[in-house]
């Protein structure tokens, strides 16, 4: 158990576990709920779901991380707010786009659509996160678990 926990506290250097798990259980909703009202089978939807909860979980974690990082680091705040909202999301969406057309997608860009809905909350997480530096002052932002 304390190799798990040892674990779990270096990936969080890496990856944002809130919002990852938020990701996921919303992205995989959406692709059970388009998946299943398209095709009325539970588990070819459920398989989809999972598939985009961990992918969302791991690289969507990863990004909001890379946010933060971003947010916190560049000295400008006006700069730190964009490049916290631009990047992560144009890597997002180009990454996106890449697996769809990789995998074979009837319609890759359709399938892309909706990654946009992360930018507003890349927005949103940047300027809190700037805000939080701003606030206390700090050098760098606490993110412990929990």
């Amino acid at each position: 158990m304390k190799k798990l926990q040892k674990t779990a506290k270096s990936a969080q250097k890496f990856i944002d576990h809130k919002i990852g798990i938020a990701g996921a259980i919303f992205m995989g909703g959406i692709v059970f709920g388009i998946n299943y009202f398209s095709t009325h089978e539970i588990s070819g939807s459920i398989t989809a779901a999972i598939k985009q909860g961990t992918y969302t979980f791991i690289f969507g974690g990863t990004l909001m991380k890379g946010c933060e990082y971003l947010a916190i680091n560049i000295q400008n705040r006006k700069w730190a707010v964009v490049a916290s909202v631009v990047i992560p999301s144009t890597f997002t969406l180009l990454l996106t786009f890449g697996m769809h057309s990789l995998k074979g997608t009837p319609k890759p860009l359709e399938s892309t659509i909706p990654t946009l809905i992360i930018i507003p909350a890349t927005a949103v997480w940047g300027i809190i996160k700037r805000k939080q530096l701003d606030q206390n002052g700090m050098s760098e932002i606490p993110t412990e678990i929990g």
